[in-house]
């Protein structure tokens, strides 16, 4: 991680303010091994508005240093810029959240990912079947981080039955979550087409922004599916940050 001084040279930014701009958000996604810091201060040359850092794993953050200098460089140019945690337990979330609260602008919490590895974790997807675990832990962070402007985000996918991922969503808003990244496929769907009308339903369900997430390969991609939705931000791959590029 940075060192002090540079911490003190740290712009923070609120990422919120991006949501709220009238602009549809670009943003570069959490992707593994890719969207490290050199990436990062690449895409950001090229229109990208927000930046994750790939997944870490909250407990191995909290309690190893080598993880924390392995997982988590940035400096006083990355912001706005979201850590991504997997993580079971709101203390350890809250624990990680401290650790880069002095250095990043919010976190977001995966409740998407669907490798078994995760799943058989307790991390990822199978959140999206605990909503009162993904309340509570957003409940700790928002409770424990004096910061107002620090976000606490999530990202899920989608059930079988819309009215519980509603639900989901719902019980998050009510407990603080900043916004929320819907990527519409469920747990079990891996190529098949995206769900895009459960993302339509999703947003109007909600007063905080919604990002939507998936086969979003191209800007003109993330036009077609803000018309379909109404989300407010997409996360692409680099491929869009190219296209991007392409159009400066």
């Amino acid at each position: 991680m940075i060192g002090d001084a540079e911490t003190k040279e740290c712009q923070l930014k609120d990422p919120m303010d991006l949501f709220h701009s009238g602009q549809v958000v670009k943003i570069c996604a959490p992707m593994v091994r890719y969207s490290k810091l050199a990436f990062r201060t690449l895409v950001r040359k090229y229109g990208c508005d927000l930046c994750y850092t790939p997944m870490i794993v909250a407990a191995d953050f909290v309690r190893s240093a080598k993880a924390r200098d392995s997982e988590f460089t940035t400096n006083k140019g990355d912001h706005p810029l979201i850590v991504q945690f997997a993580a079971k337990e709101a203390q350890v979330l809250c624990d990680a959240a401290r650790i880069v609260c002095p250095f990043a602008d919010g976190i977001d919490l995966n409740c998407g990912c669907p490798q078994r590895w995760a799943m058989a974790e307790g991390y990822g997807a199978c959140l999206i079947n605990k909503p009162e675990l993904v309340r509570d832990m957003v409940r700790h962070v928002r409770n424990q981080i004096d910061n107002p402007r620090f976000s606490v985000s999530i990202k899920i996918r989608i059930h079988e039955d819309l009215k519980r991922t509603v639900d989901l969503c719902q019980k998050a808003e009510a407990t603080g979550v900043s916004w929320i990244t819907v990527h519409g496929r469920s747990v079990e769907e891996r190529h098949q087409p995206v769900h895009y009308e459960a993302i339509k339903i999703i947003k109007q369900s909600m007063s905080i922004p919604i990002v939507a997430n998936g086969d979003i390969k191209t800007l003109k991609d993330a036009e077609n599916v803000h018309h379909l939705t109404g989300a407010d931000g997409f996360p692409c791959s680099y491929l869009v940050t190219m296209d991007s590029c392409n159009s400066l």
